[in-house]
Protein backbone atom coordinates (compact mmCIF):
# COMPACT_ATOMS: atom_id res chain seq x y z
CA UNK A 1 0.00 0.00 0.00
CA UNK A 2 2.93 2.35 0.45
CA UNK A 3 3.66 2.53 -3.27
CA UNK A 4 0.05 3.57 -3.88
CA UNK A 5 0.26 6.51 -1.52
CA UNK A 6 3.53 7.68 -3.00
CA UNK A 7 2.02 7.52 -6.50
CA UNK A 8 -1.07 9.56 -5.49
CA UNK A 9 1.07 12.16 -3.73
CA UNK A 10 3.30 12.59 -6.74
CA UNK A 11 0.34 12.89 -9.05
CA UNK A 12 -1.30 15.51 -6.80
CA UNK A 13 1.90 17.58 -6.69
CA UNK A 14 2.13 17.52 -10.45
CA UNK A 15 -1.44 18.75 -10.82
CA UNK A 16 -0.79 21.64 -8.39
CA UNK A 17 2.30 22.73 -10.29
CA UNK A 18 0.42 22.56 -13.60
CA UNK A 19 -2.48 24.66 -12.26
CA UNK A 20 -0.14 27.29 -10.81
CA UNK A 21 1.64 27.53 -14.13
CA UNK A 22 -1.62 28.01 -15.96
CA UNK A 23 -2.74 30.66 -13.40
CA UNK A 24 0.55 32.51 -13.75
CA UNK A 25 0.19 32.48 -17.51
CA UNK A 26 -3.25 34.06 -17.24
CA UNK A 27 -2.07 36.84 -14.90
CA UNK A 28 1.03 37.66 -16.87
CA UNK A 29 4.56 38.13 -15.60
CA UNK A 30 4.00 41.49 -13.74
CA UNK A 31 1.79 44.61 -13.40
CA UNK A 32 -0.17 45.69 -16.43
CA UNK A 33 1.32 48.25 -18.83
CA UNK A 34 -1.34 50.90 -18.10
CA UNK A 35 -0.72 50.59 -14.35
CA UNK A 36 3.01 51.03 -14.80
CA UNK A 37 2.45 54.07 -17.09
CA UNK A 38 0.10 55.74 -14.60
CA UNK A 39 2.50 55.10 -11.71
CA UNK A 40 5.40 56.55 -13.71
CA UNK A 41 3.40 59.72 -14.55
CA UNK A 42 2.47 60.27 -10.91
CA UNK A 43 6.05 59.85 -9.72
CA UNK A 44 7.36 62.26 -12.36
CA UNK A 45 4.69 64.83 -11.47
CA UNK A 46 5.51 64.62 -7.76
CA UNK A 47 9.22 65.01 -8.45
CA UNK A 48 8.62 68.04 -10.67
CA UNK A 49 6.51 69.79 -8.02
CA UNK A 50 9.14 69.23 -5.35
CA UNK A 51 11.89 70.56 -7.60
CA UNK A 52 9.95 73.74 -8.46
CA UNK A 53 9.21 74.41 -4.78
CA UNK A 54 12.86 73.98 -3.82
CA UNK A 55 14.10 76.27 -6.59
CA UNK A 56 11.51 79.04 -6.01
CA UNK A 57 13.42 82.33 -5.38
CA UNK A 58 12.69 84.43 -2.27
CA UNK A 59 11.14 87.29 -4.25
CA UNK A 60 8.50 84.93 -5.66
CA UNK A 61 7.24 84.03 -2.23
CA UNK A 62 3.82 85.38 -1.21
CA UNK A 63 3.97 88.96 0.07
CA UNK A 64 2.90 89.90 3.57
CA UNK A 65 -0.82 90.46 3.64
CA UNK A 66 -2.33 93.89 4.15
CA UNK A 67 -3.62 92.85 7.56
CA UNK A 68 -0.11 91.90 8.66
CA UNK A 69 1.28 95.27 7.55
CA UNK A 70 -1.42 97.10 9.50
CA UNK A 71 -0.58 95.11 12.62
CA UNK A 72 3.05 96.23 12.25
CA UNK A 73 2.36 99.94 11.70
CA UNK A 74 -0.61 100.32 14.06
CA UNK A 75 1.51 101.26 17.13
CA UNK A 76 3.34 103.94 15.12
CA UNK A 77 0.07 105.25 13.72
CA UNK A 78 -1.32 105.55 17.24
CA UNK A 79 1.79 107.38 18.42
CA UNK A 80 1.59 109.81 15.50
CA UNK A 81 -2.06 110.55 16.18
CA UNK A 82 -1.29 111.19 19.86
CA UNK A 83 1.53 113.62 18.94
CA UNK A 84 -0.72 115.50 16.52
CA UNK A 85 -3.48 115.72 19.12
CA UNK A 86 -1.04 116.99 21.75
CA UNK A 87 0.38 119.67 19.47
CA UNK A 88 -3.10 120.76 18.40
CA UNK A 89 -4.22 121.06 22.02
CA UNK A 90 -1.10 123.05 22.89
CA UNK A 91 -1.68 125.49 20.03
CA UNK A 92 -5.32 126.00 20.98
CA UNK A 93 -4.41 126.42 24.66
CA UNK A 94 -1.79 129.05 23.83
CA UNK A 95 -4.40 131.28 22.14
CA UNK A 96 -7.06 131.02 24.85
CA UNK A 97 -8.21 134.02 26.90
CA UNK A 98 -9.86 134.33 30.34
CA UNK A 99 -13.26 132.67 30.27
CA UNK A 100 -12.28 129.98 27.76
CA UNK A 101 -12.47 126.34 28.77
CA UNK A 102 -8.73 125.69 28.31
CA UNK A 103 -7.51 128.95 29.84
CA UNK A 104 -6.82 127.43 33.30
CA UNK A 105 -4.57 124.89 31.57
CA UNK A 106 -2.63 127.72 29.96
CA UNK A 107 -2.14 129.51 33.27
CA UNK A 108 -1.16 126.28 35.04
CA UNK A 109 1.55 125.60 32.46
CA UNK A 110 2.80 129.18 32.77
CA UNK A 111 2.86 129.01 36.57
CA UNK A 112 4.77 125.71 36.48
CA UNK A 113 7.38 127.20 34.17
CA UNK A 114 7.89 130.18 36.47
CA UNK A 115 8.06 128.00 39.58
CA UNK A 116 10.82 125.78 38.23
CA UNK A 117 12.95 128.67 36.96
CA UNK A 118 15.80 129.21 39.42
CA UNK A 119 17.90 131.79 37.58
CA UNK A 120 16.84 135.37 38.40
CA UNK A 121 17.56 136.70 34.91
CA UNK A 122 15.53 133.95 33.23
CA UNK A 123 12.73 134.34 35.74
CA UNK A 124 12.52 138.10 35.10
CA UNK A 125 12.40 137.50 31.33
CA UNK A 126 9.59 134.97 31.68
CA UNK A 127 7.64 137.24 34.00
CA UNK A 128 7.85 140.03 31.43
CA UNK A 129 6.67 137.58 28.79
CA UNK A 130 3.71 136.67 31.00
CA UNK A 131 2.88 140.37 31.46
CA UNK A 132 2.85 140.81 27.66
CA UNK A 133 0.48 137.85 27.41
CA UNK A 134 -1.90 139.48 29.92
CA UNK A 135 -1.91 142.65 27.82
CA UNK A 136 -2.82 140.63 24.73
CA UNK A 137 -5.61 138.89 26.63
CA UNK A 138 -6.95 142.24 27.81
CA UNK A 139 -7.19 143.43 24.21
CA UNK A 140 -9.01 140.22 23.21
CA UNK A 141 -11.47 140.58 26.09
CA UNK A 142 -12.37 144.10 25.00
CA UNK A 143 -13.33 142.67 21.60
CA UNK A 144 -15.45 139.90 23.12
CA UNK A 145 -19.20 140.15 23.50
CA UNK A 146 -19.43 138.21 26.76
CA UNK A 147 -21.42 139.93 29.52
CA UNK A 148 -18.71 139.36 32.16
CA UNK A 149 -15.84 140.71 30.06
CA UNK A 150 -15.23 143.72 32.37
CA UNK A 151 -14.86 141.44 35.39
CA UNK A 152 -12.49 139.16 33.46
CA UNK A 153 -10.61 142.26 32.30
CA UNK A 154 -10.23 143.40 35.90
CA UNK A 155 -8.59 140.11 36.90
CA UNK A 156 -6.35 140.19 33.83
CA UNK A 157 -5.14 143.73 34.53
CA UNK A 158 -4.40 142.81 38.14
CA UNK A 159 -2.34 139.80 37.04
CA UNK A 160 -0.49 141.95 34.51
CA UNK A 161 0.33 144.58 37.12
CA UNK A 162 1.62 142.12 39.74
CA UNK A 163 3.70 140.18 37.20
CA UNK A 164 5.22 143.36 35.78
CA UNK A 165 6.19 144.69 39.21
CA UNK A 166 7.77 141.35 40.16
CA UNK A 167 9.81 141.26 36.94
CA UNK A 168 11.04 144.86 37.13
CA UNK A 169 11.91 144.65 40.82
CA UNK A 170 13.92 141.53 40.09
CA UNK A 171 15.84 143.00 37.17
CA UNK A 172 16.28 146.55 38.50
CA UNK A 173 19.53 145.93 40.45
CA UNK A 174 21.22 144.61 37.30
CA UNK A 175 20.13 147.52 35.13
CA UNK A 176 22.31 149.89 37.16
CA UNK A 177 25.46 148.12 35.98
CA UNK A 178 24.31 146.45 32.75
CA UNK A 179 23.36 148.68 29.83
CA UNK A 180 21.82 145.76 27.89
CA UNK A 181 19.49 144.92 30.76
CA UNK A 182 18.48 148.57 31.02
CA UNK A 183 17.71 148.73 27.29
CA UNK A 184 15.64 145.54 27.52
CA UNK A 185 13.56 146.94 30.37
CA UNK A 186 12.95 150.22 28.51
CA UNK A 187 11.78 148.30 25.44
CA UNK A 188 9.41 146.22 27.54
CA UNK A 189 7.92 149.27 29.28
CA UNK A 190 7.36 151.12 25.99
CA UNK A 191 5.72 148.10 24.36
CA UNK A 192 3.38 147.68 27.32
CA UNK A 193 2.44 151.34 27.25
CA UNK A 194 1.69 151.14 23.52
CA UNK A 195 -0.51 148.10 24.13
CA UNK A 196 -2.51 149.49 27.03
CA UNK A 197 -3.13 153.12 26.03
CA UNK A 198 -5.37 152.33 23.01
CA UNK A 199 -7.59 150.18 25.25
CA UNK A 200 -8.51 152.93 27.70
CA UNK A 201 -11.57 154.29 25.84
CA UNK A 202 -13.10 150.79 25.70
CA UNK A 203 -12.81 150.14 29.45
CA UNK A 204 -15.29 150.92 32.15
CA UNK A 205 -14.29 153.50 34.76
CA UNK A 206 -12.89 151.04 37.30
CA UNK A 207 -10.68 149.23 34.81
CA UNK A 208 -9.60 152.50 33.20
CA UNK A 209 -8.34 153.77 36.56
CA UNK A 210 -6.50 150.51 37.14
CA UNK A 211 -4.91 150.67 33.68
CA UNK A 212 -3.84 154.30 34.23
CA UNK A 213 -2.11 153.33 37.47
CA UNK A 214 -0.22 150.67 35.55
CA UNK A 215 0.83 153.18 32.90
CA UNK A 216 2.11 155.59 35.53
CA UNK A 217 4.21 152.81 37.03
CA UNK A 218 5.85 151.66 33.79
CA UNK A 219 6.39 155.18 32.46
CA UNK A 220 9.22 155.52 34.95
CA UNK A 221 11.02 152.70 33.08
CA UNK A 222 10.66 154.11 29.60
CA UNK A 223 13.47 156.63 29.99
CA UNK A 224 17.16 156.26 30.73
CA UNK A 225 18.45 156.59 34.28
CA UNK A 226 15.35 155.28 36.00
Amino acid sequence: MGWWRRWRAGRFSGEVVARLGDFSHRLGTGPRAEFRARLRDELLKTHENERVTAEQPPHDRPAISTVSRWVLIRPWAGLGAMIVATLSTAMVTYTTVPGDLLYPLKRAAESTLLTFTTDDADLADRQMTAAKARAGEAAALLQAATPDRQELLKETLQDMDSTTRAALNRVKPRTRVDAKEQAKVRKFAREQRNRIEPMLPKMDQENRERANEYLVFIDGYTVSGY
